[in-house]
């Protein structure tokens, strides 16, 4: 609690200092209990009885522009601190008291329903910010866009994918940057939850509303990958193998990382149609171009499975000698070699080396959040952790 010396101490400062310069005997006791309570306040803080020292603030009658403030940085500081319950006890009684202006009280009911989200009260939290929404003009503490981008979180949580999108419409018509980032990055969100309802819509039969909703995910971003795999996934359910192996590969080809979680699909998709050395041909191509490390192991493992060639054996040799790989990389490689070659020296010395690379690979995470850091074994679209979009990456 020393850090809330520093918050609180100026303001008690100020209340002896405005005592000090009153002329009226009333405003002086006035002022002076004000100081006095400020400093009482202090010292429970300090001696880390915060429940005390709430009963001294929170009873304090008079509250003025600058107290006020006060009580909102230490109810936020209390929610940072993971202490909700004191959180909410500062900014509702912040929000009864009828000197408070419509700016603070503003501010103060943003904060409560932070507060109600920090304790996992997502419909009391909704309510909140959605009431902050009715009014025709917020402060400038307080603006349209942060109350969408609050409610946004909240109802990504609940999976409400048509509320999420018609709060992050209003999140970019609001952002006080109206670049063109804010607008294509809003629009990618969007284009997620129309997936989203497009999936669920999916699922329980209703193509038409299925083709509506892919429809609009194209308009709001027809670059995404996510609209692409589920459009490939549409076609693979159907049979279409070429089809879907057009929207994966276009998919793919946007996002290499994306290729471990489509592999299977890609496969079979190709395999059903005799076409095997189309994808072999396809990824090599990609690899040439872009040089990713997961394209690489791809290939390696295609190689092995439905044959090698002379092609595939120089590029191995090329990049174990002179590409810095990860171990995945060197271990599909080796692991390929042990498979198509014959008659090598120390032949059981690299069967061990392979053993132990297999070894290694099983307990490391395949993936991280390049947002928040979180690793994860698959590929997912939202970070578990920090719930960011697109932002899982080959760890």
């Amino acid at each position: 609690m020393v850090e809330l010396l520093f918050l609180l101490l100026p303001i008690a400062f100020y209340a002896g200092w405005r005592a000090s310069r009153k002329h009226l005997s009333r405003n002086q006791k006035k002022q002076r209990k004000l100081s006095d309570n400020f400093v009482k306040g202090i010292n429970f803080l300090l001696s880390e009885e915060p429940d005390k020292a709430l009963e001294v603030f929170l009873n304090n009658q008079d509250i003025d522009e600058y107290t006020a403030e006060t009580y909102q940085l230490l109810g936020n500081l209390f929610r940072d601190r993971g202490e909700v319950d004191r959180a909410l006890r500062v900014h509702q009684n912040l929000i009864s008291r009828p000197s408070l202006n419509a700016e603070q009280k503003q501010k103060a009911m943003f904060s409560l329903g932070k507060d109600f989200f920090s304790a996992g009260m997502l419909d009391r939290a909704e309510s909140v910010f959605q009431e902050l929404l009715k009014h025709s003009s917020l402060s400038r503490h307080v603006s349209k866009a942060s109350v969408c981008a609050s409610l946004r979180i909240i109802y990504e949580q609940t999976q409400e994918w048509q509320k999420a999108i018609d709060v992050t419409d209003c999140f970019s018509k609001n952002h006080k940057d109206s670049s063109k980032s804010v607008k294509l990055e809003s629009n990618k969100l969007i284009a997620h939850y129309y997936c989203e309802l497009a999936d669920e819509a999916l699922h329980q039969g209703k193509l038409n509303k299925v083709d509506e909703l892919l429809l609009k995910a194209r308009k709001s971003f027809k670059h995404s990958t996510r609209l692409m795999t589920l459009e490939g996934d549409i076609a693979y359910h159907q049979k279409n193998y070429k089809e879907a192996f057009k929207y994966y590969l276009k998919a793919i080809k946007e996002d290499t990382r994306l290729l471990s979680m489509l592999f299977i699909k890609l496969e079979e998709s190709t395999r059903s149609t005799a076409n095997i050395d189309l994808l072999k041909s396809e990824l090599f191509k990609m690899y040439e171009h872009k040089k990713d490390k997961s394209v690489f192991e791809t290939l390696l493992l295609l190689a092995k499975k439905y044959s090698g060639s002379a092609e595939i054996d120089d590029l191995i040799e090329t990049e174990l000698s002179s590409v810095r790989l990860n171990i995945e990389s060197i271990y599909r490689a080796s692991d390929y070699t042990i498979a198509s070659t014959n008659g090598i020296d120390d032949r059981q010395g690299l069967l061990l080396v392979n053993q132990a690379l297999a070894s290694y690979l099983k307990g490391v995470p395949a993936f991280r959040c390049e947002h928040c850091g979180y690793k994860m074994h698959d590929y997912l679209w939202r970070c578990p952790a920090c719930h960011e979009w697109d932002s899982i990456d080959h760890a």
